[in-house]
């Protein structure tokens, strides 16, 4: 009896033939947790090395030095609600770089460090997106081809809005994948309250709302929260009336209908706000809201004809085929999404063949596959159906729906050599080395798309000349071209600047007081072909231009800028 107690109570040997206790399940996920996170660092942080390679290389483009000078007139005080200029763009953005300059300065570093942020936090919502829809190993694909994006690094070191714009979106596909209706909603809300443009994303996050489900995580998370309440509970009542213990049963998910209308009050909120900012501007007679003005200095919408659709598709190839980087690099993309895609599409009517639901947790992520690429069609198909402006901005926001797409694709095909290993790494190393020459051509600014490329280039030597030559009390710069430029690199003076817009109205204001002041006209190198009428028109009046600085590109075989001084013509 000793010997048998002491046995129950420290056994002395194992029976290696019975079925042991499984180890710590919590090891296996810590080990992952692990590998996941330092494949999020790294690529994170070539991401970030890549997007601000070319930070401060060169200036600001047209719509980024707008946008600064808007942020400058709020920081500064002169015009904190925008009640003066025409503002064709919603208030958030604006109102956060200003933000920015107010606590670390205005200038081009401090907007541009925005972008920068809001690019980092893109590359994480997408590994978060990727992970929760397809698992560990395609986010992490993902990942890295997003990190590689040569979009996405164009534009990361801009003052564009596009970025941030990219960042809401995916953060409501992130709340969406996850079946939060209502921080969808705000989502794409903040997103509109950055870009008007979030408006035509708004399919696919309906779309996301309902494929989203609860993770499994939560849900076993709340049935041990409801086993410990109810097991507590039962305990106590065992003592009354042990055949009726207490049971709490855990609560039915939100169906994707409530979802849809949780994230419409939420985007309701978001819009309300906005109008309601640009309800409180006092606004001239002459300044129209927002929205109107958005849609006076865009021309407005309407179908192409039948015989412009070839020019307008030529026009958004010469931007697309830069989402890859270079044109064999873009043809690999489309690819691996072209992949996707059929893989998607045979999985779900296989299923529908053998009598599956569309909707299971097995062809799920199938469904996320025909929902990002047939948005993305859509998205490319209107935008060359309408009169969309072809600017490369627009596309910024497909580059993280083709980063997960092509993931998927290099999956799948991946799968297709199991048996090759050979073919594996051939398929590696071809998608690798495509992806890191366009993700470096794109950071050393060799593509046509993001900021400014060196038109512009010189434009602080031009600024700093005119602040130092033009009086203050009798000196005027005539502008024709450059004025968003101005009203961001002159904001400390000189103030007497005059538009024109043809020789006339020049000549007009320069009669008015021939003596006395000092005037300025500045050429950008690519307007040089309009100074000889303007010399013959001044001819006529006894005035002159007279050349006071050039400025030379580096490689370009005409001037950058040419500053001249109007003065009365030698008799």
């Amino acid at each position: 009896m000793q010997a048998e107690r002491v046995g129950a109570v420290c056994p002395t040997r194992l029976d290696l033939n019975q079925p042991t206790a499984p180890s710590r399940p919590w090891l296996h996920w810590l080990h992952w947790l692990q590998f996941d996170s330092v494949w999020v660092v790294l690529w994170a942080a070539m991401g970030m090395v890549l997007r601000a390679w070319s930070f401060g290389r060169y200036p600001l483009r047209e719509d980024e030095a707008l946008y600064g000078y808007l942020a400058r007139l709020i920081a500064s005080g002169q015009d904190p609600m925008l009640e003066w200029v025409a503002v064709d763009k919603p208030p958030f953005f604006i109102y956060t770089l200003a933000n920015l300059f107010t606590r670390f300065g205005a200038t081009v570093e401090t907007g541009r460090s925005l972008n920068l942020l809001c690019s980092l936090l893109a590359m994480l919502l997408l590994w978060v997106l990727a992970k929760r829809i397809y698992g560990s190993q395609q986010a992490r694909w993902a990942l890295a081809i997003f990190a590689l994006s040569p979009f996405a690094i164009a534009f990361a070191p801009t003052l564009y809005t596009d970025p941030m714009l990219v960042a809401w979106l995916l953060l409501a596909l992130v709340c969406a994948s996850y079946g939060l209706g209502l921080g969808a909603g705000l989502s794409i809300g903040m997103a509109f309250a950055t870009k008007q443009n979030a408006l035509l994303f708004a399919p696919v996050i309906v779309g996301a709302l309902f494929l989203g489900t609860y993770p499994n995580s939560l849900t076993r998370l709340w049935r041990s929260i409801v086993s410990a309440l109810a097991g507590g509970k039962s305990q106590v009542a065992s003592s009354k009336s042990p055949r009726h213990p207490v049971t709490l049963s855990p609560p039915h998910p939100l169906t994707p209908p409530l979802r849809l209308l949780l994230a419409t009050l939420g985007f309701y909120f978001v819009w309300y706000k906005v109008w309601q900012w640009d309800g409180w501007r006092i606004l001239p007679a002459e300044i129209p809201s927002f929205w109107e003005q958005s849609w006076n200095s865009y021309g407005g919408l309407h179908w192409w004809s039948i015989n412009q659709l070839p020019e307008q598709l030529a026009n958004w190839w010469g931007i697309g085929r830069w989402l890859g980087g270079w044109p064999a690099g873009t043809l690999i993309l489309l690819l691996l999404v072209g992949i996707a895609g059929i893989v998607a599409l045979r999985r779900i009517v296989s299923a529908q063949a053998h009598g599956q639901p569309p909707s299971t947790e097995s062809t799920r992520p199938y469904l996320w596959d025909l929902l990002f690429l047939s948005f993305t069609l859509a998205y490319l198909l209107l935008h060359v159906l309408f009169s969309f402006q072809a600017w490369d901005r627009y596309l910024l926001g497909l580059a993280p729906l083709i980063a997960l797409l092509a993931a998927r694709g290099l999956s799948h095909s991946r799968q297709q050599f199991a048996d090759h290993s050979h073919l594996r790494w051939l398929l590696a190393t071809v998608v690798g080395i495509s992806l890191l020459w366009g993700a470096g051509m794109a950071a050393l600014s060799r593509l046509p798309v993001g900021g400014d490329h060196g038109a512009y280039s010189g434009i602080e030597t031009v600024a700093a000349y005119l602040q130092a030559e033009i009086p203050e009390e009798k000196g005027v710069l005539y502008q024709r071209w450059l004025g968003w430029h101005w009203n961001w690199y002159l904001w400390e003076g000189p103030a007497g600047r005059v538009y024109w817009s043809n020789a006339d109205m020049l000549i007009e204001d320069l009669l008015t007081d021939v003596d006395g002041y000092r005037r300025f006209i500045v050429f950008p190198g690519w307007q040089l072909h309009e100074r000889e009428p303007l010399t013959e028109a001044l001819a006529g009046h006894q005035l002159s231009l007279s050349q006071r600085l050039l400025v030379q590109g580096e490689f370009a075989p005409r001037p950058q800028f040419v500053v001249y001084e109007i003065v009365t013509a030698a008799p």
